[in-house]
């Protein structure tokens, strides 16, 4: 699925640097953003990060969930780089050319902003990892954190051409 993100989104990025590498970017509209922290922070309460969302109960599945439905998280875009000869180095620029060729519009907060916001960190965190999650599993609304944002697009980057 292909995003634009609306006019005036910034996004946090997260990158994975363990194979398979992936890159995740949450758009949030530069207006709200401390709204938006505001709500992700509420939503935590001092709540730990699942090792896994697969493995994690369902009734913390769907309590952050709810909880953290009313973020204004306009999209979210996660792409995972498992081809079995690229380095962290190759598969970290191509995540990001490809996410400058989706998301043209949006600006990516400094690592310095970031810090500043550790309630949407924990928030772009949990859905990097959930994001990681096989694709084969399916989760009832309630229990999907993808289905909290506008739009998102979730992918790998393709083989390099023989």
């Amino acid at each position: 699925m292909t995003n634009h993100p609306r006019p005036g989104t910034v996004c946090l990025l997260h990158w994975h640097g363990e194979p398979p590498y992936g890159l995740t970017a949450l758009g949030i509209p530069a207006d709200r953003v401390s709204e938006a922290e505001e709500k992700a922070a509420s939503a935590w309460a001092g709540q730990a990060l699942p090792a896994t969302w697969q493995g994690a109960d369902p009734a913390l599945r769907r309590g952050l969930v709810a909880a953290v439905r009313p973020v204004p998280a306009t999209g979210l875009w996660h792409m995972a780089d498992d081809r079995p000869d690229t380095d962290e180095s190759r598969a970290r620029r191509d995540c990001l050319r490809a996410l400058a060729g989706e998301w043209p519009e949006a600006e990516p907060l400094t690592a310095g902003q970031a810090d500043r916001l550790p309630g949407l960190t924990a928030l772009l965190r949990l859905t990097a990892l959930v994001c990681r999650m096989p694709p084969e599993v399916w989760l009832d609304a309630e229990e999907d954190l993808l289905d909290i944002y506008d739009t998102y697009s979730v992918a790998g980057l393709p083989d390099d051409p023989p």
